[in-house]
Order: C-alpha cells, then sequence, then structure tokens
C-alpha cells in the first residue's frame, strides 16, 4: 500500500499562489509517476464557483474512484472556494468519520489590510482494506505568533480520539500538515504505539508533514519530494 499526504493549498508556480487545472494536472502527473493507492490531501478545495473539486478531478483522471472529503472553512488563497481534508483512494473507503479540532478563535493584524482568523481544522477517520486511515490538519499556531504547547488542550482531546482508533485497529496509519516539528509533545499517547516514518523537512526547512504508523507495521520505502505545492508531498510504502 502506497500512501501520500499533501498539502496542496498553494501553487508556487503561481504568482498570486491559486491553483487551477495545470495545479491539477501536476497532482494527477504524480499520483500516475508515483503509484499512489491513497493520496490524504489538506486545504484541498471541496466547493467552487469556478473549478473542479480535486476530488471529483482525481477520480474523472486516475485510478482513485473512491474519495471522502471534509469540508472546513473559506480558501485564504482561491477565494470563492471552500476547502478541507480529503481522501482519495484506489480502494472502497469504509466507516468515514468526521472529528473536528477545538478552534481557539485566533486573530492576528498583520497591518491595515491583512488581518487572519484562525480556519476550523480536523480529521478525517475511515477503514480502507485492513488498515486505519486517519488524515488531517492542525492550526498553523506559528502564523498567529502563538504556541502550540499553549493550547495541549485541543491537542489532548485528538491524542485520546487516536489511541481510540488505535486499539480498534493496529494497522494504523496518521498522516497529515500537523503545522509542528515535535507531534511527540502534542500527542504523547498515540507515539507510545507509533513511529513517524518522515524524518525531514517538508515547508521551509521546517518537518511540518508527517505519516505515522503503527510500531506493528514496517514500510518498505518513504520519499519526500518538492512539487508545485509550498507544501512537499510524503510518500510511504508499507
Amino acid at each position: 500500500m502506497r500512501i501520500a499526504t499533501w498539502n496542496i493549498g498553494e501553487d508556487e508556480s503561481k504568482k498570486d499562489g491559486k491553483l487551477d487545472v495545470s495545479s491539477y494536472t501536476s497532482i494527477i502527473n504524480v499520483l500516475k509517476q508515483e503509484n499512489i493507492d491513497i493520496l490524504c490531501m489538506q486545504e484541498a478545495i471541496i466547493k467552487s464557483d469556478y473549478i473542479t473539486p480535486i476530488a471529483e478531478y482525481i477520480k474523472q483522471n486516475s485510478d482513485l474512484k473512491y474519495n471522502i472529503q471534509f469540508e472546513l472553512s473559506d480558501s485564504h488563497i482561491n477565494i470563492g472556494c471552500r476547502m478541507g481534508v480529503v481522501i482519495c483512494s484506489k480502494y472502497e473507503i469504509k466507516n468515514p468519520e468526521f472529528f473536528k479540532l477545538d478552534n481557539p478563535n485566533l486573530v492576528y493584524q498583520v497591518n491595515k489590510e491583512t488581518t487572519y482568523y484562525s480556519h476550523d481544522k480536523g480529521f478525517i477517520i475511515a477503514s480502507i482494506q485492513n488498515f486505519k486511515i486517519i488524515s488531517g490538519h492542525c492550526l498553523p499556531f506559528g502564523l498567529f505568533k502563538k504556541n502550540q504547547l499553549d493550547y495541549l488542550e485541543i491537542f489532548e482531546k485528538a491524542d485520546k480520539k487516536f489511541c481510540i482508533e488505535f486499539n480498534k485497529n493496529s494497522r494504523f496509519v496518521l498522516c497529515g500538515d500537523f503545522n509542528y516539528e515535535h507531534i511527540e509533545k502534542l500527542f504523547p499517547n498515540t507515539l507510545k504505539h507509533c513511529k513517524d516514518v518522515i524524518d525531514v523537512p517538508t515547508k521551509n526547512n521546517i518537518q511540518s508533514d508527517h505519516i505515522l504508523i503503527g510500531n506493528s507495521l514496517t514500510y518498505k520505502s518513504k520519499k519526500v519530494l518538492k512539487d508545485f505545492s509550498d507544501h512537499n508531498i510524503c510518500i510511504v510504502d508499507i
């Protein structure tokens, strides 16, 4: 099983960062070149006034015919779009569940023209083949000049939920953009049962993105690739 996680919210090849059909074509090319079985995306376009939702485009143009979407917020780059967490799969996605993180409702004013507001973030939990797959996105506290460790109550709820799911199925994969390098501080109990396969920077010399697998699982290969997005795609062959 080849699993990938990828935050595709911004196209660095475009001056304004907006995704368009050429961005989607790049995604399809990576899926085919790397023979991805399951693609977990963050900041993925789910609804739009002017572009096909990414899950539908992938379904139409690749072997990943199954998908599940968790709509979370307006896109701050592709105005007129709603974005969230998406899983696209070659295999049937069973028993999906959505888990939303508490939103601390942070506000950071950069200047008179630019103010950041914290978006809702969360995870999709699903069974695919004989694996428990959990994928999602955590808030970028650094953007708001805040420390994740001052908001541990948010992560404690997620940590508890992840452990419950691990106990249901130890063939467990937890991945996504966690916006933090030291995830053992955010999910200490989950990390007792899992190991982080990715150990290199994934955005701006920081490891923001992670793929955790249950300790009973082994991986055949792993790679982190740079493409159009501001985040690198992380791939693990289990």
